[in-house]
């Protein structure tokens, strides 16, 4: 059996020391049908801040190339930026005759027939929305998550975009491909991992409940525990790292989420993107495909 570790990453703001990274592997453990049950904690790095002369995307690339290499790694905050945003062309025509593919894209979706209740609620905007958003807006789904691209964290898919380009100028150095970072978004993978294991988050939904300022700890350890126990993740005593134990801090429980999805995507177990999306401009949202997963409770 291959154990290839893969990592997630919670990238926090350039001047704060609140960047993590976990690193999952599979467990070695496996099911009647063979297929490798859970993965376990090989490594974690929190508080990932400037240090002397080393800035802190230093320190990552440096944890991201000595420990690989990887089989997937993953970043908890987005990659691409609305259409307009990275606009370089010098006169804009309006959106209507607008010759990018990812506004066209957008356009058609926003269109079909199954978009009309959506867009009576919100309009689509390609200043401030991402091809993604407007792909959930345009679907038939009960409930729309917020934006996965805001004024907030628009610092950090600079600062995620400039990891990769440093990761990028690795090739040369070590002669493999260089890593590719992926994306995912923490509050929609905990809605999915907390309906799969029947944890109940209360009168709020799981993705506000594990950020809640009083509750949120107490959440995040249930959360844990209840993939343990469902076979999600394997906790070892014998472990230099317990991860039960990584719910005190929640920039390392994103980092344990997102080294989570990481590994699912590279057993073929997450969401793949549809057709043309990634030929309008990417930044496709990897989640769960929760059908896939065990369940042992």
């Amino acid at each position: 059996m291959i154990r290839t570790p893969c990592a997630g990453i919670h990238l926090s703001g350039p001047n704060a020391s609140k960047t993590a990274v976990v690193v999952l592997r599979p467990s070695g453990r496996s099911e009647t049908n063979g297929e490798t049950t859970g993965f376990e904690l090989l490594r974690v790095y929190e508080k990932i801040g400037s240090f002397g002369n080393l800035f802190s995307d230093d320190r990552l690339f440096g944890i991201l190339t000595r420990e690989g290499p990887f089989g997937s790694v993953f970043v908890d905050c987005p990659l691409t930026v609305p259409p307009c945003v990275d606009c370089v062309r010098p006169a804009c025509p309006g959106v209507i005759h607008c010759d990018d593919v990812g506004v066209a894209w957008m356009l058609s979706v926003a269109e079909r027939p199954g978009a009309a209740r959506q867009r009576r609620r919100r309009k689509f905007n390609p200043q401030g929305q991402r091809l993604w958003d407007v792909l959930q807006l345009a679907g038939s789904h009960p409930k729309i998550q917020d934006p996965t691209y805001n004024s907030n964290n628009a610092p950090l898919v600079v600062r995620a975009r400039t990891l990769q380009r440093r990761l990028n100028s690795s090739s040369g150095e070590t002669g493999v491909e260089p890593v590719k970072l992926m994306e995912t978004h923490v509050p929609m993978v905990v809605d999915k991992i907390a309906l799969h294991c029947g944890i109940s988050s209360g009168s709020q939904a799981p993705s506000a409940a594990y950020r809640n300022f009083e509750a949120g700890l107490g959440f995040r350890r249930a959360l844990i525990q209840g993939m343990v126990g469902s076979g999600l993740l394997v906790d070892s005593v014998a472990s230099e790292f317990r991860i039960v134990s990584l719910h005190q801090s929640i920039e390392v429980f994103h980092a344990l989420i997102t080294a989570w999805v990481a590994c699912l995507h590279n057993s073929g177990k997450t969401s793949s993107p549809v057709d043309g999306f990634v030929e309008a401009g990417g930044g496709w949202i990897h989640l769960p495909e929760t059908g896939l997963l065990p369940n042992i409770r």
